[in-house]
């Protein structure tokens, strides 16, 4: 009997440490890699002819996945809620064109930069005229910007007063409705979904003078190791080609 109860002891505290243990790991599945994205051509986004889940950074993030030995899982957040669900154990990471600033730098281990940026005024064809400088701004009846966005950012630093949207393409709609309405979207972006063939060919963006920003990857500050494997991984991307192959497909 004395024998019993102390294998019937042994399980339990066997069950609780398995327990405390997916506790203090926040769950987080070993084998998987939980990616933070949101919809943006064109890093991450789906095909509208195959129906395909395709971008830059969702092709790189699987290739990342195949050295590191993890299956990637893409998850769809909320852009203003990125940290939120990143320190509450729903992604892994954020891996969506994130510009790196001081701020998220705080509260997150970054990758090195991996690609450059800047925010672009996309606008109606005939009013990109109106637009060569930031201060140019001022003259549009109403500016669009996703919420969270660098392009939030900018106008703030600039002292503008945007309107917020969910998403970035969302801002384009809103241009495409009104020529007094302008966007500041991230140069990737405005490259993809303006002009002929694009989905808003009515639209075009200007350089208005911003300046250049970097993207990385963001973890959660006591996942430093993966970080630094996922960084070795693109490092070797980059040494053999993999890494300029989807540029060509993704910026050509």
């Amino acid at each position: 009997m004395k024998r019993f109860i102390k294998m019937l002891f042994a399980t339990i505290l066997a069950s609780v440490s398995l327990l405390s243990f997916a506790c203090c790991n926040g769950g987080k599945n070993e084998e998987v890699l939980k990616v933070g994205y949101t919809i943006y051509a064109p890093m991450n986004y789906t095909d509208e002819k195959t129906g395909e889940f395709v971008g830059f950074d969702t092709d790189l993030a699987k290739e990342v996945g195949k050295i590191i030995n993890k299956k990637i899982e893409f998850v769809e957040i909320n852009w203003d809620n990125k940290v939120l669900a990143l320190n509450g154990y729903e992604i892994d990471c954020v891996w969506n064109g994130m510009t790196i600033t001081e701020d998220l730098e705080k509260v997150m281990a970054i990758t090195k930069p991996y690609l450059e940026n800047k925010q672009v005024v996309v606008c109606q064809k005939e009013e990109a005229t109106k637009y060569t400088s930031v201060n140019d701004i001022e003259k549009a009846g109403e500016v669009f910007v996703e919420s969270g966005s660098a392009g939030e950012s900018v106008c703030k630093n600039a002292g503008f007063t945007p309107k917020t949207v969910t998403a970035q393409k969302d801002t384009l709609l809103e241009v495409a409705s009104s020529p007094d309405k302008i966007a500041v979207i991230d140069l990737t972006m405005a490259r993809v979904l303006t002009g002929e063939g694009s989905s808003f060919s009515s639209l075009t963006y200007v350089d208005v003078g911003f300046e250049t920003e970097l993207f990385g990857i963001g973890f959660r500050k006591v996942d430093e190791e993966l970080k630094n494997s996922v960084q070795n991984a693109i490092d070797l991307l980059k040494e053999n080609g993999t890494f300029d192959r989807l540029l060509s497909v993704y910026f050509s």
